[in-house]
């Protein structure tokens, strides 16, 4: 035990002794630890608040030794930086045998006609729009419908098992006109007629039969169907589903082909980029060739996670092909609203926008006019719609975990009031709770729906889906003058009237 002591001393003499003669000579991570020395000491860093960073002396080693010797806080921990591969990284050339062959047969699948050539009573318009992402347990109906106040577009529900919503049972709230759809106490899914026009209910699954059977389930309340193929969560792809779905394609255009033979209603589908930028062009071909409507992508592989940035300058060569179909393809990653939505529009050529993060944050990132302040008017109109729609307080207590102060000059509370907001928030035990305490007015949920309501209606996308319920001539929502291009080319999907 002494030999070994005395071995260890030492071996630290000897490495002091060899860097005081040898100022360049490298540190390993072990010694710098023992020795108290910051691998940040090997560059200057930002200094962290109440921290002291060290830079490397250019000529005096000792000193920095020294200093390390005798300093025994705690070094800042280097933050990992947001980034995505470089535009060098890829490129739509291909540059290899396998590139080149998926290349070729993307080519060959876009000379190919469509699968299944159909047209639908309501024809959802997927373009120039931002919509809400489909996200577990922040889209719940409220949600939805607070997204629809502030301008969404389109909304996603939260993707849903197919096995969940089959069998499960539907039933009407005779006073809100609330459907839920529930197995025995629990509900599974829950809607309102108000949000039809622009509901489209996310599956997850991995059976062509069973995605078929779900979707017919739901059909009637929703205006489309879209297939999960992006989620990298483990709940998701553990059995097939999700982003799992990317590396068995052809059970992933099975289940397409057996929702589109199954529902009256568009379909579409969610995935995210593959490795390589042939082979996402290839899958991307092979869908859009099924018949779908809208094909969405995230602009992150499987792997990459949130704090990555999205890859927007891949998400062009698959517009285009979507653009040489005639379908639409949504972008996905890092949107932020109308913040920078034009700047997504520049660099992918996406016409739309879909929201995840930036919404959960604070839903009325959908104004075109920018976000307004959280606590003050997004919190009183949740909680109202909350207690309208008698949504679980465990739902309702979630989103609200989810939403951050919004900056000055939207609002102007101190680090202290936020702190005490929070301890209010986690110590309610319900809507009513939280809102007397945040001395918020309830009860004016039918006002909020009654406000909707003559929101929506005022979209031009409106009037269209109440003429596809009365059977009627449909009209247009595009300009005229992009009607009268179509009609020139002969591709005019829905006839002009008003």
């Amino acid at each position: 035990m002494l030999f070994g002591r005395l071995t260890a001393a030492l071996n630290r003499l000897r490495l002091a002794m060899t860097v005081a003669v040898h100022p360049a000579s490298p540190i390993t991570e072990p010694a710098a630890k023992r020795m108290r020395l910051s691998p940040e000491m090997e560059g200057p860093q930002p200094a962290a608040i109440g921290t002291t960073v060290f830079p490397k002396p250019p000529n005096d080693s000792t000193a920095s030794l020294a200093t390390a010797s005798t300093d025994s806080s705690p070094q800042p921990k280097k933050k990992k930086s947001r980034r995505s591969p470089k535009a060098g990284d890829w490129s739509i050339v291909p540059t290899s045998e396998q590139e080149v062959a998926s290349a070729a047969a993307c080519e060959e699948t876009m000379s190919l006609p469509f699968e299944l050539e159909r047209s639908y009573a309501h024809e959802l318009v997927y373009s120039n729009k931002l919509v809400l992402a489909p996200m577990v347990r922040s889209g719940v109906l409220p949600a939805r419908l607070l997204s629809l106040y502030y301008g969404a577009g389109l909304v996603w529900t939260p993707e849903i098992v197919d096995k969940a919503i089959i069998g499960a049972q539907r039933s009407v709230d005779p006073e809100t006109g609330i459907v839920t759809y529930h197995k025995g106490q629990g509900a599974i899914w829950t809607t309102h007629p108000i949000e039809k026009p622009f509901v489209i209910f996310q599956i997850g699954s991995s059976d062509p039969k069973l995605a078929a059977e779900a979707a017919k389930v739901v059909e009637q309340d929703v205006s489309g169907i879209d297939l999960n193929c992006g989620c990298p969560k483990p709940f998701s792809t553990h059995s097939g589903m999700g982003a799992a779905l990317l590396s068995t394609p052809d059970l992933l255009l099975d289940i397409l082909r057996s929702v589109l033979r199954a529902v009256d209603v568009p379909v579409s589908c969610k995935i995210r980029l593959l490795a390589g930028q042939q082979d996402t062009r290839h899958l991307a071909s092979r869908i859009l060739r099924t018949g779908v409507r809208n094909l969405t992508v995230h602009c992150r592989t499987r792997d990459m996670r949130p704090r990555e940035r999205a890859i927007w300058d891949r998400l062009r060569d698959i517009v285009e092909l979507g653009e040489r179909r005639g379908v639409n393809v949504i972008c996905n990653g890092d949107g932020e609203g109308a913040v920078n939505w034009e700047k997504i529009k520049e660099e992918t050529g996406a016409s739309s926008a879909m929201l995840a993060r930036s919404a959960e944050n604070n839903p009325s990132v959908f104004r075109p006019e920018g976000p307004v302040d959280n606590l003050t008017q997004v919190v009183p109109r949740l909680l109202n719609i909350a207690e309208y729609t008698k949504c679980s307080w465990g739902s309702i207590k979630f989103l609200l975990m989810q939403y951050r102060p919004s900056p000055p000059p939207l609002s102007t509370i101190s680090r202290a009031r936020r702190k005490e907001l929070n301890e209010v928030l986690s110590r309610a035990k319900s809507v009513e709770e939280l809102a007397e305490n945040l001395k918020i007015e309830l009860g004016q949920g039918k006002t909020l729906f009654d406000e909707l309501d003559a929101k929506l209606r005022a979209r031009p996308e409106w009037a269209v889906w109440e003429a596809s319920r009365a059977g009627s001539e449909v009209v247009d929502p595009k300009p005229a003058e992009v009607q009268e291009a179509q009609a020139e080319e002969g591709n005019v999907l829905l006839a002009a009237a008003a």
